[in-house]
């Protein structure tokens, strides 16, 4: 790969590192070890073979910024013999090296540690078993908990007794299948049996910790009598803090040698998690710890590397419970679906919930998030012909009308921020919109959207602070306690950003604050864990067929994740076609997981 030293990237220089040290120069080796550096950094825990067979370099690369030779890769069995034949590749973690060669998947030798230590957890499927000790009192609970006006769906009632019998449990559900309130239920069923359990409950972003508490609070004093034996946790932590996050150190405080204290892990919004945190996380479990996931398999996967939460709960689909598991079925009044011929004990561990709380029978919303997730182009088409009041589609054809369209939301929605002297009521009304959209930069990024907002909301102002001001943290500040995608509002009374907590609010002067932007327009990434009564969604009104770049950006998950994002109403300005085009683009992220867990 003969590429200039001044255009060179990072996976520039691993490649000819490791080919100097171990003395291998040949091009199409160098180029595989390109490959599986490039593919790392763009999500992917590994490089599959098969995505490179008989392909050439430049055909894969989906960075045209990069400077590549146009090398070309031989089919797969040519691939595995030169990385069989390189002494930089081992086939066991037992034997380290800078890469893992495993089931027609090349691996960076850390990136292959932390899918083990993930797969290690499932051991915990094997001894799977039904206490009826454990049934009977959780039935107990959440027959006390009805009478009190809380109503459990079947698959909620399975979550909450195969998280009590399980020292391993995942629960996924979308939008309103009340995730929240089973985490909830959850921590009243073991502190009811158990008062001294310790239970951490977490969540990636500041955001979506924040939000966890407040359900467990608003559960508390809705359902649970004054009882002083059982003390819920008064914090949630991000998973960083959590695991104690340490300024220039190479671990987390807590770690394999240093365990957390807890005797139960509660984690949400498992989606946004990438490979190598849930992989720390685990590490610093104690022996004999409970740990449960809980998020949306449907939704975005984390920024970084790896789609584990997805993975995980893919063969939810694809296999059935083992006999055991169908016992605790029957109990619960869940249906068996007989049709799959396959049995897992790893499926007895995951619970889908699937009834909706927080949509009617006839919601657009649900019922585009719905088609989206099935892949279902003719409901989709008739919900974007504007047949549900709770959904609007608008087409557009030049930026001049969207731009127009953004200063009329700013008019509407926005200016009663900026007049509001109540922080309290700000926060409530910023719940109201937002207008999210893929990108952060060009024409359709947040970029342009806050600049036009901002311009509209202080036209005659200099200063870059001004009272009712929406701002974004964009990187965690652990000595502030604010994390990235945690939502302030400046007053100007104070010069102030005040950030929403569980109890009140975190006042913090402006000249603290370093990392942060307008946040009247977000991605769709940075909206996660979060929801808002009017979801204004912008999509670009022309054709990406022919980008690549956007074809990796614009898919199903973003598409899924923006609509169920609204909770009363959802307008989307687009094109039909890249709505179907959304839809029809799942992301694609390789990683061994899903094939070692479930296949082999």
């Amino acid at each position: 790969m003969n590429v200039p030293g001044t255009t060179k990237t990072i996976h520039h220089h691993f490649a000819d590192f490791i080919c100097n040290k171990y003395n291998c120069h040949d091009d199409v080796l160098k180029a595989i070890i390109f490959c599986t550096s490039y593919f790392t950094a763009s999500g992917h825990s590994c490089l599959s073979l098969e995505t490179i067979a008989n392909k050439t370099l430049k055909q894969i690369m989906y960075d045209e910024n990069i400077d590549v030779d146009d090398v070309t890769f031989p089919d797969i069995d040519i691939l595995e013999k030169y990385l069989l034949e390189c002494d930089a590749v081992t086939q066991s973690a037992e034997k380290p090296k800078p890469l893992v060669y495993v089931d027609g998947n090349c691996y960076l030798y850390r990136y292959f540690t932390y899918e083990n230590i993930i797969l290690s957890l499932f051991a915990f499927a094997q001894e799977y078993s039904i206490d009826d000790e454990t049934i009977a009192q959780c039935s107990k609970t959440i027959d006390n908990l009805q009478t009190k006006g809380i109503t459990f769906s079947d698959e909620q009632i399975l979550a909450q007794i195969t998280a009590l019998t399980n020292r391993l449990c995942v629960i996924s559900g979308g939008p309103g299948t009340g995730k929240t309130t089973v985490i909830a239920a959850i921590v009243y069923q073991l502190l009811r049996t158990h008062p001294e359990c310790a239970i951490a409950l977490c969540a990636p972003t500041g955001k979506a910790a924040s939000r966890l508490m407040q359900a467990l609070a608003h559960f508390k004093d809705t359902y649970v009598e004054n009882n002083r034996t059982i003390i819920f946790p008064d914090q949630t932590f991000t998973i960083h803090r959590l695991l104690g996050y340490q300024k220039d150190a190479l671990e987390f405080y807590y770690n394999e040698k240093n365990p957390l204290p807890y005797d139960v892990i509660i984690v949400d919004e498992c989606s946004m998690v990438d490979i190598p945190l849930v992989a720390k996380l685990i590490k610093a479990l104690k022996s004999n710890a409970r740990l449960i996931l809980v998020g949306d398999k449907d939704q975005l996967s984390s920024v970084e590397a790896g789609a584990f939460f997805g993975d995980i709960c893919w063969g939810a689909s694809n296999y059935s419970y083992t006999d055991t598991g169908k016992e605790l079925l029957r109990y619960c009044n869940c249906s068996i679906d007989n049709t799959m011929q396959k049995s897992n004990p790893v499926r007895n561990t995951i619970v889908i919930l699937n009834k909706t709380f927080r949509f009617s029978a006839d919601s657009g919303i649900a019922t585009l998030a719905k088609a989206i997730r099935n892949n279902d182009e003719k409901v989709v088409l008739d919900v974007l012909q504007n047949n549900f009041g709770d959904v609007e589609f608008k087409e557009y054809d030049s930026l001049d009308w969207l731009y127009t369209s953004v200063q009329e939301y700013t008019k509407t929605c926005y200016s009663d921020v900026i007049g509001q002297t109540d922080i309290d009521k700000a926060f409530q009304q910023i719940a109201n919109i937002c207008i999210l959209t893929p990108f952060n930069k060009g024409p359709w990024g947040v970029v342009a959207f806050n600049t036009i907002i901002e311009k509209q909301l202080k036209p005659s102002i200099n200063d870059e602070w001004y009272h009712g001001r929406v701002v974004m943290v964009t990187a965690n500040n652990y000595n502030l306690e604010v994390y990235n995608g945690d939502t302030g509002i400046y007053n100007g009374n104070d010069n102030m950003v005040y950030f929403k907590t569980a109890d009140g609010f975190r006042k913090i002067h402006t000249s603290l604050l370093s990392d942060y932007m307008p946040a009247y327009s977000i991605t769709v990434h940075k909206s996660q864990g979060s929801e808002f009564n009017h979801v204004v969604l912008i999509l670009p009104h022309i054709d990406i067929a022919y980008n690549e770049h956007w074809k990796m950006l614009l898919t199903r998950e973003l598409l899924y994740t923006a609509v169920t994002r609204a909770r009363k109403h959802l307008t989307i300005l687009g094109n039909k076609q890249i709505v179907l085009d959304m839809m029809k683009n799942p992301t694609k992220r390789t990683s061994g997981i899903r094939q070692r867990l479930w296949v082999m």
